[in-house]
């Protein structure tokens, strides 16, 4: 009996070794064509980024110096028309903030597309927070027309704008007035809004472009 109980255990051994070899052959072949499968992959991802790379600078060779000297020529033209553009705004007043006077709102608004008129008045220590504002955005963005209005000596258009409120801005388009911004209304932070705060909001309102 105890010769049979120790052929029986080694009988067991043996069939263990031989499930373990097999369990072992299986994982190291399914490893191994996981290997060729994520090799295969990253092989094709290399070979679409080559060819991508190749079609670009296909596309550049194709470019002919003629070409070339096209594109700078529309440029230079387009700098060109850009600064000419610039230099007739800055004659009319473009790129400063300055008082005018009442006779003078109407001619200004013909003048320029877009206007910014800041009713004003030296009293009101909120006008001046809104004139620090304004005279910096009015450098920065040349191609809209900043300008200020003393509200106790333009009672006409005080009366005509509905002016009830000051500071306030009147932001015209093409001659005609497009909106109103009473006080610091239209900030969330009111009179601590920053001048960064009030480009946003003219921008919103179209009369100026965004940050550049």
């Amino acid at each position: 009996l105890k010769a049979f109980r120790v052929r029986d255990e080694g009988v067991t051994a043996q069939v263990c070794n031989t499930a373990h070899s097999k369990g072992t052959h299986l994982a190291m072949t399914l490893f191994e064509k996981n290997v060729d499968v994520l090799s295969n992959v990253l092989m094709q991802a290399a070979e679409d980024k080559e060819a991508e790379v190749d079609a670009e600078l296909a596309a550049l060779d194709a470019i002919k110096e003629d070409d070339i000297q096209e594109l700078r020529r529309k440029r230079l033209e387009q700098m060109k028309g850009e600064h000419a553009k610039r230099k007739q705004k800055l004659a009319i007043g473009h790129g400063e903030y300055e008082m005018i006077d009442e006779k003078d709102f109407f001619a200004v608004a013909k003048q320029s597309d877009i206007v910014v008129a800041h009713f004003w008045r030296e009293s009101t220590w909120r006008c001046e927070i809104m004139d620090k504002h304004l005279r910096h955005l009015a450098q920065k963005h040349w191609g809209t027309r900043f300008v200020k209005i003393n509200a106790e000596k333009s009672p006409y258009l005080v009366e005509r704008l509905h002016i009830w409120c000051l500071p306030s801005l009147v932001l015209c388009k093409n001659g005609k007035t497009e909106h109103t911004v009473v006080g610091f209304s239209e900030f969330a932070t009111g009179d601590e809004a920053t001048t960064e705060e009030v480009e946003a909001l003219l921008a919103k309102w179209g009369v100026i472009e965004g940050e550049r």
